[in-house]
């Protein structure tokens, strides 16, 4: 009886909640960084690499500025040049540019 009641009592105050939990959020940044300039950094090894298509993925340790674990990953990179000399199974550090599910490698270069 009692789940009755609360059941109904959360379904009556539904309709009293102000219209702006129903605004529309499409173009909202939701609290992410301007994506164009937020640069973080990050360690990790070398998975695959693939220069034609501008990829390395990378087991990265977990990268503070992202509020991201450690977990593997294929990223994009600004210059298929950065790639050349490294190979699968070398230790790096790298730079990110950009937020959110896409950052993209803007430099790359062996641990030391």
């Amino acid at each position: 009886m009692k789940n009755v009641m609360y059941a109904m009592l959360f379904t009556a105050s539904l309709g009293s909640m102000p219209p702006v939990f129903a605004a529309d959020m499409q173009g909202m940044k939701m609290g992410q960084a301007d994506a164009g300039e937020m640069i973080s950094h990050g360690t990790g090894v070398i998975k695959s690499l693939d220069p034609k298509q501008k990829t390395v993925t990378l087991a990265h340790q977990p990268i503070k500025e992202l509020n991201w674990p450690a977990m593997t990953m294929g990223f994009k990179v600004s210059d298929e040049k950065m790639l050349q000399g490294l190979k699968v199974g070398d230790q790096v550090t790298f730079d990110l540019k950009g937020s959110g599910a896409a950052p993209v490698v803007t430099g790359i270069r062996p641990a030391k």
